[in-house]
């Protein structure tokens, strides 16, 4: 049974690895020339004799080499500029490498999730200083109130029980009833400024908290008729606190200027699950929403207005000929889950689809002992014919690894 429960684990996988079709996934991207999606592949060039990369628009046009990095020239803007090619003004406005570099932002991972629940630091929000320093006591949320602790004795001290009465007498007073259910910030110095945490308090009202010249300073923060916060990714911004999420997974921009909520065009995030990706270049927001065998694309301009929208379909293992082909040949496979504490999950495979081979090898292993002589007698020889029958090539292999002597 050792040997059954290992080749569940592994022979599926080594299977897996070995018949799977891993084809180049297409990838869809915005073209600020085109303004429309262009699809890039992956083709074999037979005079380079290499893969390259060819993009197809919507009409069916090909662009390959300098063609492709014409329709994207900020993708490609150092190569056009070494080749004296990149264009003076790209939609309507005068360009430099330098604009585009500034204002390029990599791929923030954003979704719902519950907030940090360890210590963290309430830095000044009001400060001229370049870099964030560390401040010397952190805080944590208990179940009435806010406590700050110095870092350096790992106890409360009385200075910090006055700071910690200061910051839970203004969180009450604009009507926070702890405990506290969730707390979103940046509690990082890789930021150029501060601007506090936001909480949801067990009555699932929502605040805004800082501190401003080391006095605490907290908002209630007005929701939309019928709106409950269910999650939010707090960014370092001009114009936007961060991202909110609603019990219903709408995704609203939280404005710095007043508290108003924005929603964001995409409307079927709760359908994609937590996976979402937002990137900045120059002209645009890329939002990207991941299924397990699809991707939406969103693209929207600096006002955050819907410029086009985009499905992307992935072949799926699961459905292809190998995929299908896997379950009549394993019963069923085995794992060990990825979070602590690890557990062992057996998934079963469809009995109708297995039962065939099962049955093939009960068959052939019965033809092995009989031409070995070995005396049904013994009742563990029928028991090997069990453990075929139920454990497929699992069991097979198994019987004839450790066999029962004569």
């Amino acid at each position: 049974m050792l040997a059954v429960l290992v080749m569940a684990l592994e022979l599926p996988k080594i299977y897996k690895k070995t018949f799977e079709q891993r084809e180049r996934r297409e990838q869809l991207v915005f073209s600020e020339i085109l303004n429309d999606f262009v699809t890039l592949k992956y083709e074999y060039d037979t005079v380079q004799l290499r893969q390259v990369q060819v993009g197809y628009d919507r009409v069916g046009n090909v662009y390959r080499a300098e063609a492709l990095m014409d329709i994207f020239p900020m993708r490609n803007c150092r190569q056009l500029m070494y080749e004296n090619r990149f264009p003076d003004t790209l939609r309507g406005q005068h360009v430099t490498l330098q604009m585009i570099q500034e204002a390029a932002r990599f791929p923030l991972f954003l979704g719902t999730g519950p907030g940090r629940k360890t210590l963290l630091w309430m830095f000044e929000s009001h400060t001229d200083l370049v870099k964030m320093e560390l401040p010397r006591d952190m805080f944590r949320l208990t179940e009435n109130g806010i406590e700050f602790i110095e870092t350096t004795t790992n106890r409360v001290k009385g200075v910090n029980r006055e700071k910690s009465d200061r910051f839970t007498s203004a969180m009450t007073k604009e009507g926070v009833l702890f405990p506290v259910k969730n707390i979103y910030g940046m509690p990082s110095t890789s930021k150029s400024k501060d601007d506090g945490y936001f909480l949801i308090d067990s009555k699932d009202k929502f605040y805004h908290l800082k501190m401003v010249d080391g006095e605490p300073v907290c908002h209630n923060i007005p929701l939309p008729a019928g709106m409950k916060v269910d999650g939010m990714n707090c960014l370092v911004d001009t114009m936007n606190y961060g991202y909110v999420y609603d019990q219903d997974l709408n995704i609203y921009l939280l404005r710095i200027k007043d508290y108003s909520f924005f929603q964001l065009p995409i409307y079927d995030y709760k359908e994609y699950g937590s996976l979402l990706t937002m990137s900045e270049d120059l002209f645009f927001y890329t939002y990207q929403l991941y299924g397990i065998d699809r991707a939406k694309i969103y693209v929207m301009d600096k006002e955050h207005n819907l410029l086009a929208s985009e499905t992307l379909v992935y072949p799926l293992y699961e459905n292809s000929k190998e995929g299908q082909r896997e379950n009549y040949l394993f019963p069923f496979k085995a794992r060990f889950t990825r979070s602590a504490p690890k557990e062992l999950k057996v998934e079963a495979y469809d009995v109708h689809r297995f039962i065939y081979l099962n049955i093939a090898l009960v068959v052939c292993l019965l033809l092995v002992k009989l031409y070995y002589r070995r005396s049904f007698w013994n009742v563990f020889n029928y028991l090997d014919l069990a453990v075929v029958l139920v454990c497929g090539i699992y069991g097979f292999l198994a019987v004839l690894i450790f066999p029962n002597r004569k």
